[in-house]
């Protein structure tokens, strides 16, 4: 409501300025002027409320009789006018509609007065936001005196929606109009309406305003400046004890281009209006029928419309806004006039068309993005399409024909004005100390404003022309509730199905085909549900129909969120193994025999062990290392033969080769081999493994002395170490240990024999280290969460980084020596069927842009090889004031712009680039170390056995060695994007079991409405949205920082900029991980408070978690308390019946005495 009342006086002054000759705006500024020096004498006035109104009426008055004197000169000038009476008839409606309704009444001006004299008003009350502008612009500032008239506003009656909406339809036919009479009516009109924040965010209609003989006005994309925005929550209102129920305002705001039109995406922003006195879920009830309006079905004409005006505004921009385009280049047709269209822009040098692959933002579906380039070096920016209409609502990966402007569009830049943007204040939106999260949830439709929006500044804008090629799987899995259906276009009904991934629209499954999936539920039975869909297709009005294929299960439960995480990460075919399977490999493996030998090293009487981390059950590699002579020592590294349990193109090996990796879930690992093989290949201790090695003489600095040696292998490993026992000799080299500190070791070897080859090892390994940075490797590390489950439940009750120690480093580095050995020796071997890993260079215009970023903080990065930027990291994090917080927010920017690695057939690959990996610095690299969890290191396996002469070439083609790295590639990337989302789910219910978690976060990105930091505890990325802030945030400076109040303005404003260290608390609000800045007292009592809440809520979390375990626990109890009270009760009656016998026993013997 507010923002349409917002729209008819930005119309009045546009109207006005229209209708008024050079001379009289000569006498409208002089007026202002005067008006602005009075200003000063009448802010005493905002003391008292009635005076204040009393201001505002007589500036109504002002208004209204310079409108009437201005018809008047008017009628004089234009009476031979053909239009002139359709003119005066929209004036005379607007002085009706608006002049009379705003001027008061005698008897109201009286009833006033004596009200004024008859009660004594109360001094006014100003919200923190008004107090926080005041003191950066002092008390006398516009900012000040524009909220106050602001609020007055806020108690008259507002008019109705539809009453606001008609007088802007007839306001802006009116200006449409006056600016066709001649060119300077028509120009000063465009000024105003570049120059207003609200009349450039309204829907001017071309067709109307660009007839033949018009001028053209309205095709001049509208240059939105940054208007005044205050946001503030309740605090900005009128507090008013008489009225329960305070009003919330919101003034209007500049849209993103993102967010240009609305009914073209799925998504929609929660309306919320609350009050202090609203529970949680009233609140939700409101944001759901404040949300209703913006779920309306689109139609093909609001489609085509936004479609028509994204296009227009994207061309006016590349031109710019002041000049005219031609009426060729202005498109008024249908979706099927977008090729030629798109023809003329390419004659007229305004761009290109391509046929890409589009990419759709992961986190808001309103952006995609078109490759314009494959080098990762060029500057070229790719092309970007800020509808969902504007890319015809193509899916991630389809292949589309677009056109895309030239780089370099000369975008005007809005005029500089005194802004204040203050958002926040809400203490209704984030939850007090002692309040509960309640169970009703909103829709969970995307937040535009929380949602992570690229900036689109230096990207060429694009629109898509039509789908040339859809993406295979079009298969989603998101929840859907069986109730209130959704009619679209037509008389159907539609169940709406909200996908996981996001980059993905609402989907609409009809009514008529949920039949069999609702059977005979009962409501609450069919609430909630996860589904695997299809979509079918995308109707012309841009609606996703898809059908329901199985169901996943129910929202809330751990098991079937997992299963759904596997499902929406294309692993639904990952299932468990055929019985058989196993049953090949369940009995104990063969006693090695002489035949067995007759190929391989014996190394069962070598003092050989594995070092992983604690928990790890699929044992892949061991170490050995033996002192040949002085400064020279043998270094082996085993690696379990895989390939000789799984023979290539056999059953087992076929449906492992489409598996790929296993995959690493937060609470499970699904194997890619079956279970039993696994453990018949991990080199457990004490048992004879097949397995393939590699050996080298090295020195005591890790200088290669010789030639790799490859070979086959029998080995007996004599311990399992885990990194931490590893770690404790590195750190503890003079120490004494003694069985008692390690697990059990075995074939007649001590203590001191391991230990003095983890040193050998680590000294090696360490001057091997800092070999390689010094050759431009280079290190980006993100946090690696590990959880601690409940047992009963499984539930997530802690958590702790994986640290990366020299015990690590140790074992990282023999393995990159092991893997770069073998890649050199199968490519030598096999140069056009050898199987490679690749890392191209990071893209080079992302590097500059971040390098401009940390620019403005005085920092410098320097990208122009591996070596600078691995410099440039350990500069910067050495010299920053909280290197944990550097390094943690330079390991998330900088992980952007790299490049994922990939497995390739190295078929083809002449050049040194093709082969080379950019991270390692190294010329050439696969994976073999791993063949328990990777299918490429199985392939390497079997063409370095070939290599040896110990079999024949592998069978497969190069042709079929291409799809195979290409389904790896495939599988290892959807398998990590599983276990970051099991990892992301533990955490939430982590966070949603102790209610709220306090963490220290580091600042990575801030936009106008949000800002993205990372936890340095956890490492996890949080989007922090401004409005559901308790303190005040002051966006005027954003992106460049942010200033952050309390609502009471008793401290200063603080200033929050890239790498700023704030405190956050992160709760689940609306089934999403949401973080909130802490105020004043949380700060002081922040991490306190949440030990004293977790002591209060252990037992609450655990009885709700574990509750039918308990209840069986408590009646046994009860059993077993009312089986001891019975046995009580028997030795009472039989010691009842045992004392008279003791007593007369007694005086018996007394007797007797």
């Amino acid at each position: 409501m507010s923002e349409t009342s917002s729209s008819i006086g930005s119309l009045e002054s546009a109207v006005t300025g229209a209708l008024m000759k050079p001379t009289t705006i000569r006498k409208m500024q002089q007026q202002q002027q005067q008006q602005q020096q009075q200003q000063g004498n009448e802010s005493d006035f905002h003391a008292n409320p009635m005076a204040s109104i009393e201001l505002f009426r007589q500036r109504t008055q002002r208004l209204a009789t310079r409108l009437q004197q201005t018809q008047k000169e008017m009628s004089g000038q234009l009476a031979t006018t053909a239009d002139y009476p359709l003119i005066e008839q929209k004036a005379n409606q607007f002085m009706r509609n608006f002049v009379q309704s705003q001027s008061p009444s005698q008897q109201q001006q009286q009833q006033q007065q004596q009200l004024q004299a008859a009660v004594p008003m109360p001094a006014r009350y100003i919200s923190p936001a008004i107090r926080y502008a005041m003191q950066l612009n002092g008390p006398t500032s516009n900012v000040v005196a524009t909220l106050q008239t602001h609020q007055d506003q806020l108690r008259k009656k507002r008019k109705s929606r539809q009453v606001l909406s008609a007088e802007i339809v007839a306001l802006k036919e009116l200006v449409v109009k006056l600016s066709h009479l001649n060119p300077e009516v028509n120009a000063y009109a465009k000024q105003l309406i570049n120059q207003n924040e609200v009349l450039s965010q309204l829907e001017w209609q071309p067709s109307v305003i660009n007839r033949p003989g018009f001028y053209n006005v309205t095709t001049v994309p509208l240059a939105v400046p940054p208007g005044r925005r205050i946001d503030g929550g309740m605090d900005l209102t009128v507090r008013q004890p008489a009225n329960p129920r305070p009003q919330q305002q919101q003034l209007a705001r500049p849209r993103h281009e993102s967010e240009l039109s609305s009914s073209s995406s799925s998504s929609a922003t929660p309306a919320v209006q609350q009050s202090d006195a609203q529970s949680p879920r009233k609140r939700n009830r409101n944001r759901k029928k404040n949300r209703s309006d913006k779920n309306a079905p689109r139609s093909l004409k609001t489609e085509l419309e936004a479609m028509r005006s994204y296009i227009n505004r994207i061309v006016q921009q590349y031109a710019g806004t002041e000049q005219l385009l031609p009426q060729e280049l202005i498109f008024k047709g249908e979706f099927g006039d977008l090729e030629a269209h798109a023809r003329r822009l390419v004659a007229a040098g305004y761009g290109r068309i391509v046929e890409e692959e589009i990419r759709v933002n992961r986190k808001n579906n309103r952006q995609a993005f078109i490759t314009l380039s494959t080098d990762r070096e060029t500057l070229d920016r790719d092309g970007i399409v800020l509808l969902p209409v504007a890319r015809r609502y193509a899916f991630e990966g389809d292949t589309v024909r677009a056109f895309v402007m030239h780089a370099g569009a000369s975008v005007s830049k809005p005029s500089e004005l005194t802004t204040i943007t203050i958002t926040g204040g809400k203490a209704s939106l984030s939850l007090a100390e002692d309040e509960e999260l309640s169970e009703e949830t909103e829709s969970q439709e995307t937040d535009d404003e929380n949602s992570a929006v690229i900036t689109s500044d230096n990207c060429p804008k694009a629109f898509v022309i039509s789908i040339v090629r859809q993406t295979e799987l079009r298969q989603i899995v998101g929840n859907i509730s069986f109730t209130n259906p959704t009619k679209l276009c037509d008389e159907e009904l539609f169940y709406k199905f909200r996908p996981f991934d996001l980059r993905m629209p609402m989907v609409y499954i009809p009514q008529a085909s949920c039949a069999v999936h609702i059977g005979n539920k009962q409501p609450d039975e069919v609430c909630g549900l996860l589904y695997l869909a299809h979509v079918l297709e995308t109707d012309c009005n841009g609606h996703c129909i898809a059908e329901l294929v199985q169901p996943v299960g129910r929202v809330g439960n751990l098991d079937d969120e997992l299963k759904a995480i596997l499902f929406h990460n294309s692993l639904r075919d990952v299932v468990p193994f055929e019985e058989r399977f196993n049953e090949m490999y369940a009995e104990p493996a063969p006693q090695i025999g002489p035949e067995d030998l007759m190929q391989r090293r014996d190394m069962r009487q070598s003092c050989v062990f594995t070092i992983d981390p604690l928990t790890a059950r699929d044992l892949d590699d061991a170490l050995s290392i033996e002192q040949l002579a002085e400064n020279v020592y043998e270094v082996g590294v085993h690696i379990s033969d895989v390939a000789h349990y799984l023979p290539e193109s056999s059953e087992l090996d076929n449906i492992v080769k489409e598996r790929s990796t296993s995959i690493y879930l937060a609470n499970e690992v699904i194997h890619m081999l079956p279970q039993t093989l696994c453990f018949r290949c991990s080199l457990l201790p004490g048992e004879d493994k097949f397995s393939f090695s590699v050996f080298w003489r090295l020195d005591g600095h890790g200088q290669q002395l010789s030639k790799p040696y490859f070979t086959r292998s029998v080995i007996n490993s004599c311990s399992q170490f885990a990194y931490e026992h590893a770690q404790k000799i590195i750190d503890n080299p003079s120490e004494n240990f003694t069985e008692d500190d390690f697990p059990t070791i075995l074939n007649g070897f001590e203590v001191k024999d391991i230990v003095k080859r983890v040193l050998w090892l680590n000294g090696m390994a360490s001057k091997m280290r800092a070999k390689r940075f010094d050759n431009g490797a280079l290190s980006i590390n993100n946090a690696k969460v590990r959880f601690s489950l409940d047992p009963l439940t499984g539930e997530p009750t802690g958590f702790e980084v994986e640290q990366q120690r020299d015990a690590n480093h140790m074992i990282e580095e023999f393995m990159l020596l092991a893997n770069q050995a073998v890649a050199r020796f199968i490519h030598d071997a096999y140069p056009n069927i050898a199987v490679l890993r690749n890392h191209p260079p990071p893209l080079t215009k992302s590097l500059k842009a971040l390098r401009e970023k940390l620019a403005t903080q005085g920092l410098d990065l320097d990208y122009s090889s591996s070596k600078a930027l691995q410099a440039s990291m350990q500069r910067l994090c050495r010299e920053a004031a909280d290197p944990v917080a550097m390094c943690a927010c330079l390991s998330q920017l900088l992980m952007k712009p790299m490049a994922r690695a990939t497995y390739f057939c190295s078929e083809g690959k002449t050049e040194p680039a093709d082969l080379w990996h950019y991270a390692l610095s190294i010329p050439i690299y696969t994976h073999f170390t791993s063949p328990i969890r990777r299918y490429p290191d199985v392939m390497v396996h079997r063409l370095l056995a070939a290599a040896l002469k110990y079999c024949p070439a592998p069978g497969r083609s190069a042709e079929e060695l291409h799809q195979l790295t290409k389904i790896a590639n495939e599988r290892k990337f959807n398998a990590k994007q599983a276990g970051d989302d099991s990892s992301n789910l533990f955490f939430k219910r982590y966070v949603s079991n102790r209610q709220a978690v306090y963490m220290r976060a580091v600042v990575l990105e801030i936009y106008q409405h949000m800002m993205n930091v990372v936890t340095l505890e956890s490492g996890h990325v949080i989007s922090i949205n401004y409005k559901m802030q308790r303190v005040l945030v002051d966006t005027q400076h954003a992106p460049n920082f942010i200033l952050v109040a309390e609502r009471n303005l008793k401290q200063s404003p603080y200033k929050l900029q890239l790498l700023s260290v704030v405190p956050i608390r992160l709760i689940i609000w609306d089934g999403k991980l949401t973080g909130f800045l802490l105020t004043a007292d949380q700060r002081q009592k922040g991490p306190s408070m949440e030990n004293r809440k977790q002591q209060q809520t252990n037992a609450n979390n655990n009885n709700k978690t574990a509750k039918n375990v308990h209840m069986k626990y408590a009646q046994q109890q009860q059993q077993q308390q009312q089986h001891n009270q019975e046995q009580q009760r028997r030795q009472q009656q039989q010691q009842q019946q045992h004392q008279p016998q003791q007593q007369r026993v007694f005086s018996l013997r007394k007797n007797s005495s």
